[in-house]
């Protein structure tokens, strides 16, 4: 898929089981679609929505003959998007797509799904069209992310994360960093929560957070130790010492050998 596409899925009485390769918004819009995922099962209708991740397996089963779905399928590398986290500071992948979740809608959005679907079903060139889509996959973007950050506050109010325990997650897993399934499941968060409270209080994603701590420990074995920059790389959980070197000067502004030739000097 070269770009984000939105479309109205006619369901009916079908049923069957899909796995994309990319993020997906469904929303209800005409008639009753029940699906499960592994979070569970859900009936999709006007109102309702649901979030599935890149490679999340979903069953689907029409309820109707008038069954409809309203879908925006999103390419992970369209501009449009791109631009969106940069300009509001998100990080879709990490926050938005992070789980498969069902959503309820607010009543004032549900007149926008109703625009939404006339808008696609309305005659326009292949230009024309291409431009919708990428304004409707904005629009619902934006709204679900707001509507998540609304929900979670409540959590985030009573939450807080321990950087000690963070550490101790990682500390212990530096030759395969964890991703953040693990580190939310080890926090007893779900993944957006632990998005959310990283941001707020560490100003950094949880791997943003994961690669300053495995950039911590390369440091400190640079400095006190005799170990060798590939062994360092390696334990750390870099492939090689150039991809190792890379990142060690992004983030510090010099690479490793120059760490090395200042504690010895």
């Amino acid at each position: 898929m070269s770009q984000t596409q939105a479309h109205c899925n006619r369901i009916a009485r079908t049923s069957g089981e899909h796995c994309h390769a990319y993020p997906q918004l469904m929303l209800g819009w005409r008639g009753a679609m029940d699906y499960e995922f592994s979070r569970g099962g859900e009936r999709l209708v006007l109102g309702q929505a649901a979030i599935l991740p890149s490679r999340e397996t979903h069953l689907y089963l029409g309820r109707g003959d008038d069954s409809e779905v309203l879908v925006i399928d999103l390419d992970d590398d369209d501009p449009c998007l791109t631009s969106l986290e940069q300009s509001c500071a998100l990080e879709l992948r990490e926050s938005l797509f992070a789980e498969p979740r069902a959503l309820r809608l607010p009543p004032n959005l549900i007149p926008v799904v109703e625009f939404a679907t006339g808008q696609l079903k309305a005659a326009r060139s292949p230009e024309q069209h291409a431009l919708i889509n990428h304004q409707l996959a904005v629009l619902f973007v934006s709204q679900f992310s707001q509507l998540l950050a609304q929900g979670d506050m409540e959590t985030l109010r009573r939450s807080r994360l321990s950087a000690a325990a963070l550490d101790a997650v990682i500390d212990e897993r530096l030759a395969m960093p964890p991703d953040n399934q693990a580190l939310a499941e080890a926090m007893c968060l779900g993944q957006s929560q632990l998005h959310l409270l990283c941001q707020r209080q560490f100003g950094v994603t949880p791997q943003q957070y994961v690669m300053n701590r495995r950039l911590h420990w390369a440091q400190y074995w640079l400095t006190h130790t005799r170990r060798s920059v590939g062994e360092i790389a390696l334990d750390i959980g870099f492939a090689d010492v150039s991809s190792f070197s890379r990142a060690y000067r992004r983030r510090l502004g010099h690479p490793p050998s120059e760490e090395r030739k200042a504690s010895l000097s």
